[in-house]
């Protein structure tokens, strides 16, 4: 480490790390836009101009990015000139940039919008035409582009050339006529795509799924961990006024995935907002199941597994470490090995993050003494079981595609099971809706975070789990 001055205070920088990189380190911040700490830096948007002294010489305007740190470098990122050279910077991209921020997705988090106003860069000077390039481009499944709508700075092509290396983006044309599209007008592919529109600072690159979905001002968002695979990525759950998910985005965490995710863990906030999901309980009512409450579901639970002989207990991969903690003392109460299904590895596995294991606390769940099993190996082991409980969101999507039987059958989840032997089914959160923890592959633990209220009639699934225990010691369970 070396040490700078910036901005009258002496820092200490990363001789290896541009200057950017230094003033993010010491808490000042510096206008960018194509600059991204993850891929190598061009210098193309200019926007990031401080004034540099070294050696004792006058103060020069220079670009941030593609600066050196040197020893007893003096930085001034609030001097007239570098803020002079930022204003005409920015009027030069708005000469062509239309103003579409009434219906752009980026209005309120646009950094083309924060520093137009933070350099008070109001107004332009030219008469001419904005440049004619299309709007509404259709990149395939997951990205829609607005050429009149970028920057050209480049960040989409690079995070596909160095970080999934799998470039499809290019920079198309010469100088004034330049413009992003992809190679031949092929759709892009991939399960990285999302990313592209994080990575735009502009609104020229945004996602289909959330277009004109929210404003992102109205959006409640809070810090959790991805369920669709056993990297577990550090996300950012966002709500439409305590309603349904309407966006997840990656959350940088340097120990997991830094400022990625996947597609399939992106996208996959339909689940959680399954209108048909159960609310409350059901209880066997003849050949039919009755709406009753959670808790009237859990004491016609305990009867049934009270006076039942072999029990079984499968656990869903879904559950937390503090969940898998309740479940100990239920299986305990009926005499039940701790089991927990756990599905072959998908073909979505890749070199930078996902694991293609669909498992979210797999590590957590085998740390507390629960094996994993084949969904086959659980369902198998279920009917040859006078009851079962199974606990735990997605258990019966698990364990759908095979038969159960005529065992009596208590649930715990999201959705009501339709088997023909179940007696109880209790409703449970989905991992938006509770806090706990999951372990990720590599031992690193990943926190949920309760994005929105859970519904009036649904419990806790620690609640529950408790409640049920404690009926069952009241009424002397068989083991």
């Amino acid at each position: 480490m070396i040490k700078i001055t910036v901005n009258g205070r002496e820092v200490e920088a990363d001789p290896t790390k541009p200057l950017i990189a230094a003033c993010d380190d010491s808490g000042i911040d510096v206008p960018r836009y194509c600059y991204h700490p993850a891929m190598e830096p061009k210098g193309s948007c200019r926007i990031c101009q401080v004034e540099v002294s070294e050696g004792g010489r006058p103060g020069r305007v220079m670009a941030a990015c593609r600066t050196q740190v040197s020893e007893g470098m003096v930085v001034n990122t609030e001097a007239d000139g570098a803020h002079d050279a930022r204003r005409e910077c920015l009027e030069f991209l708005l000469k062509n940039h239309p103003l579409d921020c009434p219906i752009c997705d980026k209005a309120g988090e646009c950094t083309l919008q924060d520093y137009s106003f933070q350099e008070q860069q109001a107004a332009g000077r030219t008469g001419e035409p904005r440049a004619n390039l299309e709007k509404r481009v259709d990149l395939g499944d997951v990205i829609m582009l607005d050429q009149e709508r970028c920057i050209l700075c480049t960040r989409c092509v690079r995070f596909q050339e160095e970080v999934t290396k799998k470039p499809e983006l290019t920079n198309a044309g010469l100088a004034s006529n330049s413009y992003i599209t992809t190679f031949a007008g092929r759709p892009l592919t991939g399960n990285y795509q999302g990313n592209l529109a994080d990575v735009c600072p502009v609104g020229a690159l945004t996602l289909k799924p959330f277009r004109f979905k929210a404003r992102v001002w109205n959006l409640e968002k809070s810090s959790s961990t991805c369920a669709e695979c056993s990297r577990g990525c550090s996300i950012s759950v966002e709500v439409l006024r305590r309603g349904d998910v309407k966006r997840i985005r990656p959350v940088f965490n340097p120990d997991v995935n830094q400022w990625w995710m996947c597609d399939t863990g992106r996208f996959s906030f339909p689940e959680v907002n399954d209108p048909e999901r159960l609310l409350g309980g059901l209880v066997a009512n003849g050949a039919d199941l009755m709406g009753s409450t959670t808790g009237e579901a859990i004491k016609h639970a305990a009867s049934v597994l009270s006076t039942s002989g072999s029990k079984v207990l499968i656990a869903s991969p879904f559950l937390t470490v503090e969940e898998a903690e309740r479940v100990q003392p239920l299986a305990a109460a009926i005499g039940a090995e701790l089991l927990f299904v756990s599905p072959d590895a998908n073909d979505l596995k890749d070199d930078l993050l996902h694991t293609g294991d669909p498992c979210p606390n797999r590590k957590g769940l085998e740390n507390a003494g629960f094996r994993g099993i084949s969904p086959k190996d659980a369902a198998d082991r279920v009917t040859g079981a006078d009851a079962a409980v199974l606990v735990g969101e997605r258990i019966l999507k698990l364990l759908g595609g095979f038969d159960l039987g005529a065992t009596k059958l208590v649930t715990f989840d999201t959705t009501a099971c339709l088997a023909s032997g179940v007696e109880a089914c209790i409703a449970t959160p989905f991992y938006v809706e509770k806090a706990g923890t999951w372990i990720n592959v590599d031992g690193h633990e990943g926190e949920l975070t309760i994005a929105r209220p859970l519904p009036s009639s649904v419990s806790p699934l620690e609640t529950s789990l408790e409640e049920l225990t404690k009926t069952l010691s009241r009424t002397g369970a068989s083991v």
